[in-house]
């Protein structure tokens, strides 16, 4: 019994000296804000906090020398930590309203709004929070319509992009088409040019068998006139042989001697002998007559060899 009084009582001593210090070291915090010595006010108040931590003053002071400082978010929990320690609607309202200014720094109009809202539930007579609430709400509004025209603008650029996009595909369309059409063009050119070759070269066939039948007829000709020429040669040869016989005949026994021509002297020729040899002269002045129009012609009053000289008619006009 007396064990457990004495724990109790040792309790009671160790409790008042912690909040003594506690209160202490939030009475240092204090002193510090109202002489505008922020961090010095800051550190206090943590050690407060960490002496009494369901102190709700000690993080509402917290959060005040952070907001001080412009550590807009860490300020922002500390009121949040603050709300979450006390029930009375006082500490409440002070904290929500803090807590909306410090939204209002960030241009956070949406939370600011939804943070004064809060405090005047808990406080609906302060004139400051229902004033900074109707500022956050109009700026919201502001700001809400801002963020849609800003996101019309973003469509509308997004479909100026789109619409950029689709004539850019267009007109890759179109080059392709062009181009594609250019390679229909060239191909039509190379089958002409090509067709245009095998025409010609079947030209060159159809001559080269020209000049082939040509030179077969050519060919044809020589030897038909081969032909000619060798069954002249082969008539003329039987000519004269038949000739030499016919003229061995008459000669025969013409140039043995005889009684009355011992000495073989020669002897006036048969009549068919001579008729021959006027033959042949006659031949050769022919053609020595034609040999002398080929010389002579083209000539004006040409006079054929062994003839006599025409006379030439003039006509008055």
């Amino acid at each position: 019994m007396k064990n457990t009084l004495y724990i109790i009582i040792t309790l009671v001593f160790s409790v008042s000296a912690l909040a003594q210090s506690a209160g202490r070291a939030l009475s240092k915090g204090n002193e510090g804000y109202e002489h505008k010595q922020y961090i010095q006010a800051e550190a206090s108040y943590r050690v407060a906090n960490a002496k009494l931590t369901d102190s709700a003053t000690a993080e509402y002071n917290l959060g005040n020398a952070l907001l001080k400082q412009g550590q807009t978010k860490e300020a922002i929990s500390a009121f949040q930590r603050a709300i979450t320690k006390t029930d009375k609607k006082t500490d409440k309202h002070l904290a929500y309203h803090n807590i909306g200014n410090a939204y209002m720094k960030l241009k956070d109009y949406k939370n600011a709004e939804d943070a004064y809202k809060n405090a005047l539930r808990n406080n609906p007579n302060d004139e400051e929070t229902r004033y900074n609430y109707a500022v956050a709400k109009k700026l919201n509004e502001q700001n809400q319509d801002k963020q849609d025209q800003d996101k019309d603008k973003q469509d509308q650029d997004k479909d100026k992009q789109d619409q950029d996009k689709d004539k850019q595909d267009q007109d890759k369309d179109k080059q392709n088409q062009d181009k594609d059409k250019q390679n229909q063009d060239k191909d039509k050119q190379d089958q002409d040019k090509d067709k245009q070759n095998q025409d010609k070269d079947k030209q060159n066939q159809d001559k080269d068998k020209q000049d082939q039948d040509k030179d077969k007829q050519n060919q044809d000709k020589d030897k038909q006139d081969q032909d000619k020429d060798k069954h002249n040669k082969k008539d003329n040869k039987k000519d004269n042989e038949d000739k030499g016989e016919k003229d061995n005949e008459d000669s025969k026994g013409k140039e043995q001697p005889s009684a009355s021509n011992p000495n073989n002297q020669p002897q006036p020729m048969s009549a068919s002998q001579a008729q021959m040899n006027q033959i042949l002269e006659s031949l050769e002045a022919k053609e020595k007559q034609v040999q002398q129009r080929i010389l002579n012609k083209g000539k004006a009053g040409e006079t054929p060899v062994g003839g006599t000289k025409k006379k030439e008619n003039k006509k008055d006009w």
